[in-house]
């Protein structure tokens, strides 16, 4: 008698292939697309009745009491899928939510490989499957990533008016009576007796003392809210920037601008010279760079921010590393945005941050205007 060849599988009893269906965490089934676009089940599992409620001989019966279960959003996604899989034969996978008889709501996936019947019509093989532990896990992770994303932006609106107030009090009032000081000593040193050297000296000290208290408060405030990012503008801001990087560092930066002036509202604005600020004070601190390049470019309804230098550049590992507050920060301001950050680094060749901002739709006055604020 010959034996059977060692890599020839023998085909499962039906018992064993029954008990195998039986312990799925689902409903096996098949399903048959007929020629009207209804499609039938030839086939169900006993594992119909727990997962759907209803039973095997129900179900292929009548397949319209599946449909019935979907929710309303879910069902077009499903006969979508269904077409695509039916015209191009690959394989079927969808995930939607029931509603029960009793009322309860759960989260299903499918999963089915194509076969053509005898007719040339399309049936399915595959399993249903209950993921509503893993689908209700995964919507509390993204419910609560946005609720940080929401606080983050709180927070950084917040820090953004706290710095505009202590920046106003700062040139306003502290700046004030630092100019009111400096003009009351060169009252007093005017009238100093000139027989009195010394007197006149230690008045000097104390006026260049407070001309340097004067440009420091004029620093301070505006590191806090550079007042002409107001004034003039995005491109006028970053132009002003760029020049103070340059001086600061000895680095020449190249500005290119898609036009001389770009009005976004007051968020826009803000976020994107905090970046252009971010990645310039990076560039200074770590990049060893010997150019930068600033591109800022306004589309139809887009903005787009690309700062790019020629320096060391940085590995995947030193993105990603536990203090890396700098970049997470810019991307937490885009996404706050609705935008997304790219960054392009390669080790010895330099950096590329390329930020995308979708623009909010103009209204009518401000198309009328020029984006003009009336």
């Amino acid at each position: 008698m010959q034996k059977a060849s060692s890599n020839q599988l023998a085909s499962p009893s039906p018992d064993k292939l029954q008990g195998f269906i039986a312990s799925l965490p689902g409903m096996a089934c098949q399903i048959e697309l007929q020629e009207d676009g209804h499609f039938t089940f030839p086939y169900v599992s006993e594992g119909c009745l727990p997962l759907l409620g209803i039973t095997a001989s129900d179900l292929q019966a009548d397949a319209s009491r599946f449909l019935e279960l979907i929710h309303a959003e879910d069902i077009q996604p499903l006969l979508e899928s269904m077409k695509t899989s039916a015209q191009t034969r690959c394989f079927w996978n969808w995930e939607g939510r029931i509603t029960l008889p009793d009322g309860e709501t759960k989260w299903i996936s499918l999963g089915a490989t194509p076969q053509d019947t005898q007719g040339g019509a399309p049936r399915w093989e595959g399993i249903l499957l209950n993921t509503t532990q893993s689908k209700l896990g995964e919507l509390e992770v993204k419910r609560v990533q946005h609720q940080l994303l929401e606080l983050s932006s709180h927070i950084q609106d917040a820090k953004e008016q706290e710095r505009l107030r202590i920046a106003r009090e700062v040139h306003d009032e502290i700046g004030s009576l630092l100019t009111a000081m400096r003009m009351d000593l060169l009252w007093l040193i005017q009238r100093l007796p000139k027989d009195s050297p010394m007197l006149t000296e230690k008045a000097k000290t104390i006026e260049e003392l407070v001309n340097r208290a004067i440009t420091s408060a004029s620093h301070l405030a505006h590191r806090l809210r550079p007042g002409f990012l107001d004034c003039f503008g995005i491109i006028a801001a970053i132009e002003i920037e760029a020049q103070e990087f340059s001086k600061r560092s000895g680095i020449p930066c190249t500005i290119i601008k898609s036009q001389e002036s770009i009005d976004l509202p007051e968020t826009y604005a803000i976020t994107l010279f905090r970046v252009c600020q971010e990645t310039l004070n990076n560039i200074l601190k770590h990049a060893q760079a010997s150019h930068v390049q600033i591109e800022i470019v306004k589309g139809a309804d887009h903005l787009e921010l690309i700062v790019s230098d020629d320096g060391v550049g940085f590995s995947e590992a030193a993105r990603d590393k536990p203090h890396s507050f700098g970049l997470r920060g810019i991307h937490e301001r885009v996404a706050h945005l609705g935008g997304t950050v790219k960054i392009a680094s390669t080790l010895g060749l330099g950096t590329q941050i390329a930020v995308f901002v979708p623009l909010p739709e103009e209204t009518p006055q401000q198309a009328l205007f020029g984006g003009a604020s009336i």
